[in-house]
């Protein structure tokens, strides 16, 4: 080990050292500092161990640093947090400069390793090499914890010209996306949704591929094959539609404004469970989900529309809450499609729906509902479940009839009056049957 190698090691030990010991000076452990950050555990650590091999992320910094200083405040203590980030700032530079000082003492080794070397009289080398990503990279990170909205939504763009030029590192550039904005908004910021919504359009850009044939990708900025984790990521105005998928996870997301995913394709797992979108309108018309898809737990505040959406494979709506109306018109599911537990506070409808079979099991229908034409390979299944009697109209599949009040009081102690059970035909029929002979 060079006398370089030892300087840098020590260094990026002594800052992660300095961040593990505020940490527990703010009372937080690992798992709850990585949670109020939005990183994995695993990040905590190998960064309070040194074990990273170029500087952590100071917008990943900047928020370990607020986080412990909001803890230290709320328990009486006093924290300057500008003065603090101005230092710890300074602090990483100086750890950022050391090691761009380390890596160029070392390009001349690569040599050695049978990687590009200097320039020679036969021309320079076009290949500026992974060092040169790198220093690209950090300074561009760096700079989306500039406190000017202007400097970060800059950066956000330049990380895609990045990918655009280094196309191995996409995948990293991707999560790092993810990443700030799975990073809690600062709500005194009045630009943040505007620089979250810059790092949306990024990622879009590079996730459309504008398949003219349906094949072949006309964009010429598309990268495909992207897993994309947006786990418990703060969301302000999606527009992914047209967006390719590999393997997507909105899994507790929280999507301010509209949401619009209107003809994407999710070539893997896509799953939105435990997503919450307050918008007006969330829109997956004419998606392909071509695997498993989840939408269990969703919390859907305005209009949803899944017309001409397909499923390829099982899809799953369980425990989710329609608080306007729901279209499912026209949709097609090649195999199970399940409604269990969900509650459709207004008008559904499922009209020219195809599917091989669903499932509707302690649903609550509080509005109309409109299964005319619909189509399933099998008879879809249902029980337990309930309809508010209204004015709205209700056109149900041909194998289920509502049974009244009256009809179930018998069998169902306290059942409500302004409420009907949806049942399957030959179930009615038995209940009826059964209330006749008792009476």
């Amino acid at each position: 080990m060079n006398e370089g190698t030892a300087e840098w090691q020590e260094a990026i030990r002594r800052f992660g050292g300095l961040l593990g010991r505020l940490r527990v000076e703010a009372g937080l452990t690992v798992r709850e500092l990585a949670a109020a950050i939005g990183v994995a555990p695993a990040t905590i650590s190998k960064t309070e161990n040194g074990g990273h091999a170029r500087p952590q992320d100071f917008y990943v910094v900047r928020q370990w640093v607020a986080s412990c200083a909001h803890r230290v405040d709320g328990h009486g203590g006093s924290f300057s947090i500008p003065v603090a980030l101005d230092w710890w700032r300074e602090e990483h530079g100086r750890l950022e400069r050391l090691h761009e000082e380390w890596s160029l003492r070392s390009r001349p080794l690569r040599s050695e390793l049978g990687g590009p070397t200097a320039p020679t009289a036969a021309g320079p080398s076009h290949d500026p090499g992974p060092v040169g990503f790198e220093v690209l990279h950090q300074k561009t990170v760096d700079h989306l914890a500039d406190r000017s909205p202007h400097v970060r939504m800059a950066a956000l763009r330049a990380l895609g010209d990045l990918g655009d030029k280094y196309h191995e590192k996409r995948q990293r550039i991707v999560d790092e996306l993810c990443d700030y904005l799975r990073i809690p908004p600062d709500t005194s910021d009045a630009s943040e949704s505007q620089v979250r919504r810059t790092a949306q359009m990024v990622l879009a850009a590079r996730l459309r591929p504008e398949r003219s044939d349906g094949a072949t990708a006309t964009n010429s900025a598309f990268w495909p094959e992207m897993d994309v984790d947006l786990k418990r990521a703060y969301l302000c105005d999606v527009y992914f539609n047209g967006c390719e998928f590999r393997h997507a996870d909105f899994d507790e997301a929280q999507f301010e404004g509209e949401a619009h995913f209107d003809g994407a394709r999710f070539v893997g797992e896509a799953r939105f469970v435990g997503a919450v979108f307050r918008g007006y309108e969330v829109s997956f018309q004419s998606a392909r989900f071509e695997a498993v898809s989840w939408f269990r737990w969703v919390a859907f505040h305005g209009y949803a529309y899944f017309q001409y959406s397909f499923f390829g494979f099982n899809a799953e709506f369980s425990r989710s809450q329609f608080s306007n109306n729901a279209y499912f018109d026209r949709m097609t599911a090649r195999n199970h499609i399940w409604f269990t537990h969900a509650v459709f506070h207004s008008s559904i409808n499922f009209q020219h729906a195809q599917a091989e079979g669903a499932t509707f099991d302690l649903n609550s229908f509080r509005a109309g509902v409109d299964f005319r034409r619909a189509r399933f390979a099998s008879p879809p299944k249902i029980s337990r479940c309930e309809v508010v009697i209204g004015e709205s109209e209700r056109h149900w599949p041909d194998n289920w009839v509502e049974l009244t009040a009256e009809e179930i009081c018998g069998f169902i102690d306290s059942w409500p009056v302004d409420r009907a059970a949806i049942v399957e035909k030959a179930h009615a029929a038995k209940i009826r049957a059964q209330w006749e002979s008792l009476s």
